[in-house]
């Protein structure tokens, strides 16, 4: 096997197989789906991120991520007229009913994950992987492996791997670049015509997401504030005929209120979502315009290099 081709392997399980590992937080605590932090239970799906992956904001556990305390107050359960903790709750025969039982699965695992993390690395893998880097070293000298000259960037399209947001960013830290993002028109519109002619059809994750503490969407490498509107950001189909507001300007504020007598149509801009769990991706369904999906989706990173130590 080639040596580079080795190296990528290793780079590339090092980093999707690092979550997979045994959690080692105390009683009482969780951990984060990457980074190995551990937080108080106390602290999930509560208003303030503690997890730098936004792990214990995830949509889809705070979905079940609530329950009734009885009365029994900070973070206790009733069960057969006493108060036991959340994570000695779990543990107790009879008790089976008090909490959603997903909850008490994370709670038994410790970390905050709901399935498995991290790419197989079978014969199909490594023979993709092989792909990317042949297709890699053919390109222009100025980038380095992994990464293609699209006008003055280097870019990554990893589409071999499927990872949730934090996932990918990860991923783009592993091979020295961020999350791609851009700050006008021209490097926008330089990588759809390169994604065009290069016959693409993946989603790919890019580094923006709505922030709780810039009240924005932003970019995460810099906290500055997207573009909202046209020419960036797709429109997506709508089942209910909604009349249309004025188009957003101010980036930290909802949508505008439509005006009386309003028409309304069936296909609205994104972001429609201004709450936190929410990242940004290009996607082949809307021709790569900017779209708001659930950041715990599965899409590919698209890098750009920033570092070359």
């Amino acid at each position: 096997m080639d040596v580079k081709l080795i190296l990528l392997v290793q780079a590339v399980a090092v980093v999707l197989f690092a979550d997979v590992t045994e959690a080692e937080c105390k009683s009482g605590q969780i951990e984060c789906r990457t980074g190995g932090k551990c937080i108080s239970l106390g602290s999930v799906c509560r208003s303030n991120t503690v997890c730098e992956d936004d792990s214990d904001k995830d949509p889809e556990i705070c979905r079940f991520w609530t329950f009734d305390r009885n009365h029994c107050g900070d973070w206790r359960f009733n069960c057969g007229g006493r108060c036991y903790y959340i994570h000695d709750i779990c543990s107790l025969t009879g008790c089976e009913d008090v909490l959603d039982p997903r909850v008490c699965k994370l709670v038994k695992s410790r970390k905050l994950s709901l399935e498995p993390e991290g790419m197989q690395l079978d014969t199909d893998m490594l023979t993709l992987l092989d792909a990317a880097v042949n297709t890699t070293l053919s390109r222009k000298a100025e980038c380095p492996m992994l990464y293609t000259r699209v006008h003055k960037l280097c870019l990554a399209f990893f589409s071999p791997a499927k990872l949730s947001w934090p996932e990918a960013k990860q991923f783009c830290h592993s091979i020295y670049g961020e999350l791609f993002y851009f700050k006008n028109l021209s490097t926008f519109a330089h990588l759809l015509t390169y994604m065009r002619e290069a016959l693409l059809t993946t989603d790919y994750w890019i580094g923006g997401r709505y922030d709780l503490d810039t009240n924005a969407w932003s970019w995460v490498t810099d906290d500055s504030i997207m573009p909202l509107g046209s020419p960036y950001w797709a429109v997506k189909y709508n089942k209910t005929c909604v009349p249309r507001p004025p188009p957003q300007t101010d980036p930290f504020s909802d949508p505008p209120e439509d005006l009386p007598g309003a028409p309304c149509y069936n296909y609205l801009q994104s972001p429609t979502e201004r709450v936190q769990g929410w990242c940004a991706a290009l996607t082949y369904k809307h021709f790569y315009y900017v779209s708001d999906e659930v950041c715990q989706e599965k899409h590919s990173p698209l890098c750009v290099l920033t570092d070359r130590a």
